[in-house]
């Protein structure tokens, strides 16, 4: 989540330009370049949730690999049991499996993870009918998130 303060610096850099420029546009009633920005808020608004939740998605990975080395290697089988499944080794194990090695899939966060990673593969593929919701509230769910992995 090393990156995470600078894109969201970035996204508020962006807002506040927006929020000024929209007001300026509507104290002149062009109402039509409002719904133009508006279309191009939402654009811009998808690629930062893609990429917020992208460092997420790169601490989860993080997460599963510091485990998987710890726990596969380890002599007592007690604590290694499943990870030296060859099925966890290799590039293509699935985020929802990485995510479930490393949280709680009974937490109520697990769901919402992901939830929102069905929201982030939406609109990383050019979706636009998924609502992305609050940059704001992702952070701190990020941040959250982050603070619940387990290695």
């Amino acid at each position: 989540m090393q990156r995470l303060p600078e894109i969201k610096a970035t996204y508020d850099w962006f807002f506040a330009h927006y929020e000024d420029e929209t007001t300026q546009r509507a104290r002149n009633n062009d109402i039509a370049s409002i719904d133009l920005m508006e279309v191009k808020r939402d654009i811009l608004e998808r690629g930062i949730f893609v990429l917020m939740f992208g460092q997420f998605e790169k601490a989860v990975t993080l997460a599963f690999e510091d485990a998987l080395a710890t726990r596969a290697t380890n002599p007592d089988w007690n604590r290694r049991r499943g990870w030296d499944a060859s099925s966890l080794r290799g590039r293509k194990v699935p985020f929802e499996t990485k995510l479930a090695m490393v949280l709680d899939s009974r937490s109520p966060s697990f769901a919402k993870i992901l939830l929102t990673y069905a929201t982030r593969n939406h609109c990383a593929h050019g979706g636009t009918t998924n609502a992305v919701g609050s940059i704001d509230a992702l952070e701190a769910d990020l941040y959250r998130w982050h603070a619940e992995l387990r290695r």
